[in-house]
């Protein structure tokens, strides 16, 4: 979500996925059924007992004996749970050893008793795999963005403060007067590409692939897909009027000729900065029974209403009753008291504990978690509010983003990004002015850097993928299940994967 698997990572999964699976799985048919395996029972076992990685062994030595048997069933059941058990523990390479070497490196600074406080339950994140804390692979990033000193050490060092510099001209401007909540168009142009070497592919099969495209949504305007390639694999072209973009694509593996599977999207759309400006008194109420309404303040997987959550917005409103000031005062008590971190997304998925909780009970959070925990608790107080995603197309900082929007009567959709506002507090020369300046337009406005895929997190994706190994909450990256592969292919992708942005 805002940010990329590092290719360490990626090499690092996919050398244990090798190691522990080698080959297609049979399209040899089961004949009679085969009883439950003395492995698979076992490995079920460790993965209850939180031992992902002797799970994921023993699921694998269970794959081995269900395809020796020719039972194609069970061997897929056994390398899907493989793959799940690996994801559990994706996110974490580091043993407690490791990390403090990386910590050392990274701050050579601090002391030995304040690597051992910043690696406490309470300020790192970690998990127990087969007896052994793991920790984080962004842990040293997570220290930074922590650190206001250490933050504004490194952008002093570039003399360059991401997304604030670029952006803060626009959040500095004085709103033209009658224009109305957005602002001048920006035309862009996006070639999404998936280059994926044929040798990483089994020979036989069917990969199915859900491919991300923008929609029309508010400030999105005047969407066009200009071509997907190859056209005779497309299954479903994207709606754009949708609430999320996605094209459909069936690829006969066997079909699959010479050193490259290419996919390829082109898309134009418009976009447009938003400068809502908002009275409260002329709040309309709601319409209870509005469908709309309904959606959006009920509780999601991601986005959980819980009564922790309805607990900690009343405690944040306090007396307030009007939708648009508790609003406000959700979007500073995030500002204020959870800044910006990297956080297990594949971790927290596989687990099933929605995002929002993560952020109350941690405080880490990053932008879509961030996101999802200010729709959460505006849904508590009866606010219509949903996590936006898709990019930000910041010139130089394109990549993953998600935001939040929180709906007024009388007003529409409007737009809060809390990620990019902290950007405010990395700065090493802005003034504490200039920063609540800065923080008070990402309250109600937006800079017009946006392409948009889905307008809320959990979007369910068209066709069902069934029960397939992926990352379901974002789709700012193909989806991919293939019935005849043993690597976890949304996770290989990644490399291959490219978004080339022009600006017309």
């Amino acid at each position: 979500m805002n940010r990329i698997l590092s290719y360490s990572l990626i090499v690092l999964f996919l050398i244990a996925a090798a190691t522990l699976a080698a080959g297609c799985i049979s399209e040899k048919d089961a004949g009679a059924s085969s009883t439950v395996d003395e492995p698979a029972a076992k490995a079920a076992a460790e993965y209850e007992a939180s031992n992902y990685r002797s799970a994921a062994e023993l699921y694998m030595q269970a794959y081995s004996d269900y395809q020796a048997r020719g039972d194609t069933v069970s061997a897929r059941k056994a390398m899907r749970e493989a793959l799940v058990s690996q994801r559990m523990i994706f996110e974490f390479p580091f043993n407690r050893s490791a990390v403090e070497s990386e910590i050392i490196q990274a701050y050579p600074e601090f002391s030995a008793r304040e690597i051992a406080d910043l690696l406490s339950e309470e300020k790192s994140i970690r998990i127990v795999s087969d007896g052994e804390h793991l920790y984080f692979s962004d842990t040293v990033s997570n220290i930074m963005f922590h650190n206001l000193t250490l933050a504004r050490r490194m952008t002093k060092e570039f003399n360059h403060s991401p997304f604030y510099d670029e952006t803060c001209s626009l959040a500095f401007a004085t709103p033209l007067p009658n224009k109305g909540p957005y602002g001048e168009p920006v035309v862009f142009e996006i070639t999404q590409r998936l280059l994926l070497p044929t040798v990483l592919l089994p020979e036989t099969g069917t990969m199915r692939i859900w491919v991300p495209a923008p929609i029309e949504s508010g400030s999105q305007s005047d969407v066009v897909i200009l071509s997907i390639e190859p056209a005779q694999y497309v299954r479903s072209w994207p709606d754009t009027s949708a609430d999320i973009g996605l094209a459909y694509l069936e690829i006969p593996l066997a079909d699959v000729k010479g050193d490259l599977l290419n996919i390829t999207t082109r898309f134009r759309f418009t976009q447009h900065e938003i400068r809502f400006v908002i009275d409260p008194s002329r709040v309309k109420a709601y319409n209870l029974s509005n469908p709309e309404y309904l959606q959006y303040t009920m509780s999601e997987k991601n986005i959980a209403v819980t009564q922790e959550i309805k607990k900690k917005a009343h405690e944040i409103v306090g007396d307030e009753t009007n939708p648009h000031l508790q609003a406000e005062k959700i979007y500073w008590h995030i500002m204020d008291t959870l800044p910006y971190s990297h956080v297990p997304h594949f971790m927290l998925e596989t687990a099933g504990i929605p995002e929002s909780t993560y952020v109350l009970e941690t405080g880490f959070g990053d932008c879509g978690s961030q996101s999802m925990y200010f729709a959460a608790l505006c849904r508590s107080l009866g606010i219509p509010a949903r996590s936006t995603g898709g990019f930000q197309l910041v010139p130089g900082l394109a990549g993953e983003h998600f935001w939040a929007e929180y709906y007024l009567e009388g007003y529409g959709w409007i737009p809060v990004d809390v990620t990019v506002a902290e950007s405010a507090d990395w700065s090493h020369d802005a003034t504490d002015e200039d920063r609540h300046r800065y923080k008070e337009y990402y309250f109600g406005s937006l800079d017009p850097y946006r392409y948009i895929i889905q307008k809320n997190v959990d979007a369910p994706l068209t066709p069902d993928p069934g029960d397939a190994v992926m990352f379901r909450l974002a789709v700012q990256n193909p989806k991919i299940a293939c019935d005849t592969c043993t690597t976890d292919m949304e996770i290989l992708l990644v490399e291959y994967w490219t978004t080339n942005v022009t600006q017309g």
